[in-house]
């Protein structure tokens, strides 16, 4: 699968775009790792805002962006240049891996610690898989938030349903941070809503009313405290 970057005038890559042999597509901007658009069956997947500033001035509105190393601020990771370590093509797609890891700002933070975050992106032809590592590269425990903060594009957000959920606690920070819980299935949306759930499960579907295409996500690793 080709591979394309673009390069800054110090020689530092701005953009990775990983291409699918049938149409497939993903872009990763270093600025944050984060990844702005995944093209599957010729359809965007990826929200991206039209206010998303690209430049490397702002964190980027939209796509998948990295939180770390708390909330709500979302972290530095998000605002930080990584390195991109290259890209590796198998038979089933290609992975492309970014390298983020302590700076003199970093460290002289409320947060001094040495550490590694790497980021996996494996683009196949029907998926996109995304996997964030922390190492601890220090000489004492360290704490910290992580979110692949993503936002996914439907053609209609009032029809958009959502299967998994039922039971689930979740924070409704549009009332002021009640605690509540779900009990229909599926969750349909039909207002604005900005919950948190706690201990969500690991397969989610969202699916838009009156179309046959679902969108699986599947989720692993670190749990909620």
């Amino acid at each position: 699968m080709p591979v394309k970057t673009t390069v800054d005038d110090t020689g530092v890559v701005r953009k990775v775009v990983l291409v699918g042999a049938t149409g497939s597509a993903c872009v990763i901007y270093t600025h944050g790792a984060t990844i702005t658009s995944w093209i599957s069956q010729g359809k965007e997947r990826l929200f991206l805002s039209k206010q998303a500033v690209i430049n490397g001035s702002k964190a980027i509105r939209g796509g998948i962006p990295v939180v770390f190393r708390k909330l709500p601020q979302h972290g530095f990771a998000r605002t930080s240049t990584w390195e991109f370590l290259g890209h590796k093509d198998s038979i089933d797609g290609v992975h492309a891996r970014f390298l983020l890891r302590e700076t003199k700002e970093t460290m002289s933070s409320e947060w001094p610690y040495k550490f590694r975050l790497t980021l996996t992106v494996f683009l196949s032809e029907s998926s996109l898989k995304v996997g964030l590592m922390v190492t601890n590269m220090d000489e004492v425990n360290i704490e910290f938030t992580s979110l692949l903060h993503t936002y996914l594009r439907t053609t209609n957000i009032n029809d958009t349903e959502l299967v998994g959920l039922s039971g689930c606690k979740y924070v409704d920070k549009i009332l002021g941070g009640s605690d509540n819980s779900d009990k229909e299935e599926p969750l349909v949306v039909t207002k604005s809503e900005d919950r948190v759930y706690a201990n969500a499960p690991d397969l989610l579907t969202v699916k838009v009313k009156g179309e046959k295409e679902i969108i699986t996500v599947d989720k692993s690793g670190f749990k909620d405290y």
